[in-house]
C-alpha cells in the first residue's frame, strides 16, 4: 500500500510551497488570493505571477475512480491540516491529506505567520526598556474585574499569583500561558471555552520549539501584532506563513503521506453511527473514496469567503452589510466545506453567527500583509484628518469604527521613528505603495486630508506617546512619538476575514453530537470548530490555533 501511495503522490501532485518558495514575492501572495479558474474552485499556475511559473510542470489527475485507505484522513491541506498530519505520522500513523486548490497551505500560507506565545526566555522578560504604565494597566484591569464563574475566578487566581511574582524582579515585561488565555477569552467577549483556550495556551511555546526542529526559524524577540493586544507574536523569518508549510512538507517527503490536490471532500463515510471516511471528487469528477483505519479530521476552514453563508449567519446587528461588496482576506477556495459535511454526519454547529473583519487590509486585494508598522507604531486617520479610535483595541472594534468613517476606509500613518527610513525604491514591495513625504504638510496633500488636522492629530498623539498615558480613545500601547520624516501613509479598508463559529469539539478535538457525545472516528481543527475565540479573535492567535490544536488532535486521531 504505501508503494502505491507513493506513485499516487507523485502523479497528483502539483506546485508545493517549497517549489515556490524561491520566486515568492509579495505580489505572487497577492496573486494567489486574486487569480482563481472561472468557477472559483481551483488555482491553475497557482502561487506565482511572472514567468519563471510558466515553466512549472503541471501534473493532471487521472480520470480513473480511486479507492484508498489509509490510518488517518485529513480532509484541508492547510496550516492545520499539515500540521495534524505532520503529528499524526511522528505518532506512527499513516496519512491521506486532501486538498481542494492546487497546492498546499490555505490561508496560513497567505497569513502575516503571527503566531502568538509567551515564553520563558529570558530576552522577552526585557522587552521593554522600562516597565509600561498603559501596558501593565491591562493586567490589573483585568483582575480587578468580578469573576462570573469558578473557571474565571481561578484563571485570574493564577494570573494574579504570576503577577506578583513579577513585580519582585526587574523584568519590564510580564507575560505567562495564564495571562494568554485569560486575554484570549475576554477579548471574545467571555464566549470561548476556558477549558480549551487554556490548552492551546499552555502549549503555545512548546509548539514554537516544534516548528524550530522542524527548521522554522523566528526573529528574535516578539511583537504585537494587529488586534493581538499584547506583545507575544513570533514571526518567522521566511516567507510569512508559507514558513509553516515548508518545514511541514520537508518533514512529509519521504513519510508514509499522501497528499492530494484538486481533490474536494463531498461527504463522509458512515457505519452505522461513526465515521470511516471521506467521499471526495478529483478535478476531472472521478471518484475518490478515502477509508480511514482510526479518524477522519476535518481541517477545512471557515467561512468568510462564502458571501451566501456569512450573510445567511452573521449580516446584521454589528456587521449590517456582508454581502459581496465587502472583500476578504480569504482564498476563493475556503468556503466551509468540512462545516457542512460534519452537520450532515450529525455534528452540533455553535456560534455560528460570529464573523471578524480584519481592519486593515488592502482595500483592493483583500491582503492582510504588505503595510508599514504594526498597529502600536501608528495611527488611524479618517479623511478628515483626524483619529477616531484605539489602534491598540480589539479587531472587530476598530473595523466597526473605520466602516463608519467617509468612505469606509482609512490611513494608517507612522514615520520613520518606527518603520525606519525606507529607500525609494522598496516602496513598492509594500501593498498598497505608501504615499511618503518630508512633512506632515505634504503628507497631507498626498492624501487629500485637511494639513492642520493631520498636524495637530500627530502631535496630540506624540505628547501621549512621549508620557506613556492612556488617550481619549484608550489607547495604553505606546512604541515612539512620530517626529521624523520621512512620513508614511497607507490607506486600509476592512475586510471579511475570520469566522469564530463552526463544529462544536471536545479537549481532544473530537466532533461532538447535540447530546454533547463524541461522534465516532471524526475530529475538527482550526477555523472549522467554534468553540475557542468567541466573538472575536485575537490577532496572532489564528496561527497558533491551527497549528498548536494541528498538534495535539493530529496526535490524539492517530490513536
Amino acid at each position: 500500500m504505501k508503494d502505491s501511495l507513493a506513485c499516487i503522490h507523485r502523479v497528483m501532485r502539483r506546485t508545493t510551497v517549497k517549489q515556490l518558495l524561491p520566486q515568492l514575492t509579495l505580489a505572487s501572495v497577492v496573486a494567489l488570493s486574486l487569480i482563481a479558474s472561472d468557477d472559483g474552485q481551483k488555482f491553475e499556475a497557482g502561487w506565482v505571477s511572472d514567468a519563471a511559473a510558466a515553466a512549472t510542470p503541471i501534473a493532471k489527475l487521472t480520470p480513473e475512480d480511486l479507492e484508498m485507505t489509509a490510518d488517518v484522513v485529513i480532509v484541508g491541506g492547510g496550516g492545520s491540516g499539515m500540521s495534524a498530519a505532520v503529528a499524526a505520522v511522528e505518532a506512527g500513523a499513516s496519512v491521506i491529506v486532501v486538498e481542494k486548490a492546487g497546492s498546499t497551505g490555505g490561508n496560513t500560507a497567505i497569513s502575516g505567520g503571527a503566531f502568538n506565545s509567551s515564553t520563558p526566555e529570558e530576552k522577552t522578560h526585557y522587552h521593554f526598556d522600562e516597565r509600561q504604565i498603559g501596558v501593565e494597566s491591562l493586567i490589573t484591569d483585568a483582575l480587578s474585574e468580578t469573576p462570573v464563574s469558578a473557571e474565571h475566578k481561578a484563571l485570574q487566581d493564577e494570573v494574579r499569583a504570576e503577577y506578583e511574582a513579577y513585580l519582585q524582579t526587574d523584568h519590564t515585561m510580564f507575560d505567562s500561558p495564564a495571562w494568554h488565555a485569560l486575554q484570549t477569552w475576554n477579548g471574545g467577549d467571555r464566549l470561548g471555552s476556558i477549558p480549551h483556550i487554556r490548552q492551546m495556551t499552555e502549549f503555545s511555546y512548546d509548539t514554537v520549539k516544534w516548528l524550530e526542529n522542524m527548521g522554522v526559524e523566528f526573529h528574535d524577540g516578539v511583537t504585537s501584532g494587529p488586534g493581538a493586544l499584547y506583545a507575544r507574536a513570533h514571526r518567522p523569518v521566511r516567507a510569512r506563513g508559507s514558513a509553516y508549510l515548508l518545514a511541514f512538507e520537508n518533514f512529509l517527503e519521504d513519510k508514509d503521506a499522501t497528499v492530494l490536490l484538486e481533490t474536494t471532500g463531498k461527504s463522509l463515510i458512515m457505519d452505522g453511527d461513526g465515521v470511516v471516511g471521506v467521499n471526495a471528487l478529483g478535478s476531472n469528477g472521478n471518484k475518490v473514496t478515502l477509508y480511514a483505519n482510526k479518524n477522519v479530521i476535518l481541517a477545512t476552514g471557515g467561512f468568510a469567503g462564502n458571501v451566501e453563508l456569512r450573510q445567511q449567519y452573521g449580516e446584521g446587528g454589528q456587521w449590517p452589510d456582508l454581502g459581496p461588496t465587502l472583500i476578504t482576506t480569504n482564498l476563493a477556495t475556503i468556503t466551509g466545506d468540512g462545516i457542512f459535511m460534519a452537520r450532515d454526519a450529525g455534528a452540533s454547529l455553535v456560534n455560528m453567527e460570529q464573523i471578524q473583519l480584519a481592519h486593515i487590509v488592502d482595500p483592493v486585494s483583500g491582503y492582510t500583509g504588505g503595510y508599514l508598522p504594526g498597529t502600536t507604531l501608528s495611527v488611524f486617520v479618517n479623511r478628515e484628518g483626524q483619529r477616531f479610535t484605539r489602534e491598540d483595541g480589539r479587531r472587530d472594534r476598530m473595523a466597526a469604527a473605520i466602516l463608519e468613517q467617509t468612505g469606509g476606509s482609512i490611513f494608517v500613518v507612522s514615520s520613520s521613528d518606527v518603520t525606519g527610513a525606507i529607500e525609494k525604491d522598496e516602496l513598492p514591495t509594500f501593498r498598497p505603495v505608501p504615499y511618503a513625504a518630508v512633512t506632515l504638510e505634504a503628507l497631507a496633500e498626498m492624501i487629500g486630508v485637511p494639513a492642520r488636522a493631520l498636524i495637530e492629530t500627530v502631535e496630540n498623539y506624540n505628547a501621549h506617546a512621549l508620557a506613556q498615558t492612556p488617550d481619549e480613545f484608550g489607547r495604553v500601547v505606546y512604541t515612539a512619538p512620530l517626529e521624523n520624516p520621512p512620513f508614511y501613509a497607507q490607506e486600509r479598508a476592512p475586510a471579511a476575514h475570520h469566522t469564530m463559529g463552526g463544529v462544536n469539539i471536545n479537549l481532544e478535538g473530537q466532533v461532538l453530537k447535540a447530546d454533547g457525545t463524541p461522534l465516532e472516528g471524526l475530529y475538527a481543527v482550526g477555523e472549522i470548530t467554534g468553540v475557542i475565540h468567541g466573538t472575536n479573535r485575537l490577532g496572532g492567535n489564528a496561527i497558533l490555533d491551527v497549528l498548536v490544536n494541528g498538534r495535539i488532535f493530529g496526535t490524539n486521531a492517530a490513536r
